[in-house]
């Protein structure tokens, strides 16, 4: 019994212990009220890298924007990404989806996207864990 009682502490305290290294913290993610999420493919003549520079060149940008709680830039091994932006309203996603328009920088990473295979869409969360 001594032996169960150990073995469920230990598993206890290490599953406890596990840390996510996650820039958004646990109350973070309870502000976010709206999640904004754009899956794409990139034209053939931009390389992995090439994409991943031209998306961390708008962070200083999209950080500035009130409402703006952060993002996560994800690529499967077919080429599909997913871009997904974390506000705490809708009216701040769309308003910076609208002035991120007029920048130069995000212009460079937007001409990189094939327009025909995107997906933009705003969405509230239902469920957090």
């Amino acid at each position: 019994m001594k032996q169960i009682v150990i073995i469920f502490a230990t598993l206890l305290l290490v599953g406890c212990g596990n840390t996510n290294d996650s820039k958004m913290s646990i109350e973070t993610k309870k502000e976010v009220g709206t999640v904004e999420l754009v899956v794409f493919k990139t034209k053939p003549l931009f390389t992995k890298e090439q994409v991943i520079e031209a998306a961390e060149a708008l962070n200083p940008i999209v950080t500035k924007f009130n409402g703006y709680l952060g993002r996560r830039l994800s690529v499967a091994e077919d080429g599909t990404w997913s871009d997904i932006v974390y506000w705490t309203d809708k009216e701040s996603a769309e308003f910076a989806a609208k002035e991120v328009m007029k920048s130069k920088t995000c212009q460079t990473f937007f001409a990189m996207i094939d327009e025909k295979s995107m997906q933009f869409m705003h969405m509230k969360p239902v469920i957090e864990n």
